[in-house]
């Protein structure tokens, strides 16, 4: 057999074995990268679920407040515009 067709068998050999290690880390990344994106919106329901409950008990105290006839500040979280309209 001649030294240039053992090279060549050779070579293919190892382009075969890189390309088969190639899809193996491409598939284990894509599996991978699935499981953190269940994760993440797991997260997101948590937090959204959070600031819905915050909303909900800062209406509550709010609504007490009002009832006794408290001045509830402005929220400063509102631009200065949606302030003003809020007093009005």
């Amino acid at each position: 057999m001649p030294a240039s067709t053992l090279a060549g068998v050779i070579t293919a050999c190892g382009t075969m074995f890189t390309a088969v290690a190639l899809i193996i880390t491409a598939v284990a990344g894509l599996v991978r990268s699935r499981k953190v994106e269940a994760k993440v919106d797991d997260v997101h329901k948590i937090v959204n679920q959070q600031r819905t409950d915050m909303q909900n008990y800062n209406r509550a105290l709010i609504n007490a407040l009002q009832r006794h006839d408290i001045e509830v500040p402005a929220d400063q979280s509102l631009p200065d515009v949606d302030r003003k309209a809020e007093h009005e």
